[in-house]
């Protein structure tokens, strides 16, 4: 891909400046190196599973043994009693996205959550944010938190494809409210992993050990919040919203276009990522926002 000219022009407050940009950011991609675990998946899809809808959500409810009574509460919240359980219970979206996720919530008796929790296909990778295990990948911040990715291989294990083998992503730091899953994506996806398509995303509590207690999640009103961003110039292209730390008060403003009408960059402010842009061939000024402060950087992700 290649890029003929790059300016950035952005404000806060009182302050303007001008920056011109001539590089881009490779995306180097690594084989992943971990061992094999025991610890077994959420077996999705199989024996003692639902999903459908809860208020104004989708969730997930699986059970092995024992008992695990779910129930849906309101709009945007679950409980969940267990007894002698193995069992994953989680409420979010069918389909996952850079969304930002706010909840509040706990569980006595769990052996982890509540925290993010999903999959992604083409790569087949189930991952946890706020969980240890594999192999490093590398660290990152997000949400002025640190976290490193831990890869762990699973060889013939139960996924949202049957039996299978995958990759199991576990970011080793805090699980905490809120997430900004398009830092994580971005993050991943820097160390040449991740990517393939989103499969489900929820805030989940889980037992794996005959486990006996109760837990509970209410998703916050900020929980999945994303914003919309426009052109507003010729050129072509489309807009892609990773987060919600897009629409807030501060302006940003790029001016840039691709040879080929393919190329894609990301607006990252602070180490999180805003807004994703697919270039059109005429040069435009690309508008955003963002509530986030720090630093500013354009990234060309998929320039060869």
């Amino acid at each position: 891909m290649n890029f003929k000219r790059l300016m950035i022009v952005f404000g806060a407050m009182c302050l303007a400046a001008v920056i011109v940009f001539s590089w881009g950011c490779q995306n180097q991609p690594t084989a992943p190196e971990a061992a094999e675990n025991t610890q077994q998946p959420l077996p999705a899809r199989l024996r003692g599973y639902s999903s459908g809808s809860c208020g104004s959500y989708w969730y997930t409810h699986w059970t092995n043994g024992g008992s695990a009574n779910f129930n849906c509460n309101g709009s945007n919240g679950f409980s969940v009693s267990f007894s002698n359980a193995n069992f994953v219970t989680g409420i979010g979206w069918s389909s996952g996205a850079s969304r930002s996720i706010s909840w509040s919530g706990s569980c006595s008796g769990c052996s982890w959550g509540p925290g993010v929790y999903g999959w992604s296909r083409s790569p087949l990778i189930e991952y946890y944010i706020g969980k240890s295990g594999g192999s490093s990948a590398g660290s990152y911040s997000c949400n002025g938190r640190s976290y490193t990715l831990q890869i762990d291989r699973r060889y013939g294990q139960p996924s949202i494809d049957g039996t299978s083998d995958f990759d199991q992503y576990n970011c080793s730091g805090s699980r905490s409210s809120p997430v900004d899953m398009g830092c994580h994506f971005n993050a991943w996806r820097n160390m040449g992993k991740g990517g393939g398509s989103q499969d489900y995303q929820v805030v989940m509590v889980e037992g794996w050990s005959n486990n006996s207690g109760s837990g509970n999640v209410t998703l916050g009103s900020g929980g999945g919040s994303t914003s919309t961003t426009t052109t507003t110039s010729g050129g072509g292209g489309t807009t892609t919203t990773t987060s919600g730390g897009g629409g807030g008060s501060i302006p940003i403003v790029v001016r840039a276009r691709s040879t080929d009408g393919q190329g894609k960059i990301d607006v990252r402010v602070g180490g999180n990522t805003i807004t994703t842009w697919t270039l059109g061939t005429g040069m435009a000024n690309w508008q955003t926002s963002t509530q986030y402060s720090g630093g500013l950087t354009v990234c060309f992700t998929n320039d060869a």
